[in-house]
C-alpha cells in the first residue's frame, strides 16, 4: 500500500527563499508512482461542486477535510493524505523549517498565543476542542474559462492564517495558458481594500508555474502579496490542494485604503483584475 508523501520531509530552514516574502518551492514534489494515483484518483469537478445550484467561469470550487473524510467515494490514500496534513505532526514539520520566519513576520504572536509555536494545540478545522492552531487540506478546482481572466488577482491571506501551502495536480490535457502563482512586492507602504490589493501599487517579481507536482509554502503576512496570472479560455479545470494554518486570532491586520479609495477601488473592474468576489 502506498504512504502518504510528506512534503516537507526533505525541506530545510535554509532552502526557504526570503524575498519577496518567505517561500519554498519545491518542483517533482511526490515521488512519481505516488504523485500518479493521486492525481489519477483527484475528485471530478462534478465532485466538488456538488449540490451547488450554479458556479460561475473560472471559479474555485473546494472540499476541506470535513466533506472529504464524509465522501465515501474517496480513496483510503486520499483519506490518510487529508489526516495527516491536518495532524499535529504536520505541524510540528512546519514548525521545524518556518518557526524563525514566523518569528520575523510576527514578533509578539508567541507571546499574545501564549505558548511557543511547538507547543501549539493542533485541531483540524470543524472539530471541537482548544487549539492555538487549526488545519486544514482541501481539494480545490477552478472551473472551466470561457474568458481569459485572473481567478484571483493580488492578495495576501485572511489575517488569521500564518501559512499557506499548494500542490497543483496540472492535468496532462492542459494547454492553456496562465493559471501560475505570481508573487509581488510593495512599491510603496503596504495598504489594502480587506485583503486585496490595487494592481499598481506592487509589482511582480516571481512566477511559480502553474505545472503538474510542483509545491509551493510561504508565510503569510502583509507583505505576501500573490495572485494567479490570468488563463486562456480553457474546459480543463485548474487542479490543486490548498495547505491552511489557521489561528483564533488575528496574526496581522492589513491597513486600509481610505473611504475614496476604496471606492474607486470596488468601482473598477480594471483594479480588481475583473474579480469582484472576496
Amino acid at each position: 500500500m502506498m504512504s502518504v508523501p510528506h512534503l516537507l520531509s526533505l525541506i530545510e530552514p535554509q532552502d526557504i527563499v526570503p524575498a519577496p516574502f518567505a517561500h519554498v518551492v519545491r518542483p517533482e514534489a511526490v515521488l512519481t508512482t505516488v504523485y500518479d494515483q493521486l492525481a489519477l484518483t483527484f475528485p471530478s469537478l462534478e465532485t466538488l461542486v456538488g449540490n451547488r445550484r450554479a458556479v460561475g467561469a473560472n471559479f474555485a470550487v473546494r472540499m476541506a477535510r470535513q466533506e472529504v473524510l464524509k465522501e465515501p467515494g474517496i480513496p483510503h490514500l486520499w483519506r490518510a493524505f487529508f489526516e495527516y496534513y491536518t495532524s499535529l505532526d504536520y505541524w510540528q514539520e512546519v514548525v521545524r523549517i518556518f518557526a524563525p520566519e514566523f518569528r520575523h513576520a510576527f514578533p509578539d504572536l508567541e507571546e499574545r498565543v501564549g505558548r511557543a509555536y511547538a507547543d501549539w494545540r493542533v485541531v483540524p478545522r470543524g472539530v471541537e476542542g482548544p487549539a492555538e492552531v487549526r488545519l486544514d487540506c482541501q481539494f480545490v478546482m477552478n472551473t472551466p474559462v470561457v474568458t481569459p481572466s485572473s481567478v484571483k488577482p493580488p492578495h495576501v491571506d485572511l489575517g488569521d492564517k500564518i501559512f499557506s501551502a499548494m500542490l497543483y495536480f496540472r492535468e496532462p490535457t492542459d494547454t492553456s495558458t496562465g493559471g501560475d502563482l505570481d508573487l509581488y512586492r510593495w512599491r510603496l507602504a503596504p495598504r489594502f481594500i480587506k485583503h486585496r490589493v490595487l494592481p499598481r501599487d506592487v509589482e511582480r517579481v516571481q512566477t511559480v508555474p502553474y505545472a503538474a507536482n510542483t509545491y509551493v509554502a510561504f508565510v503569510n503576512s502583509e507583505v505576501a502579496v500573490h495572485g494567479v496570472s490570468p488563463r486562456s479560455i480553457t474546459s480543463v479545470p485548474r487542479r490543486y490542494i490548498n495547505f491552511i494554518a489557521e489561528l483564533p486570532i488575528k496574526a496581522f491586520t492589513p491597513p486600509q485604503l481610505g473611504k475614496l479609495q476604496r471606492w474607486f477601488f470596488v468601482r473598477t473592474d480594471a483594479a480588481l483584475g475583473g474579480e469582484a468576489r472576496d
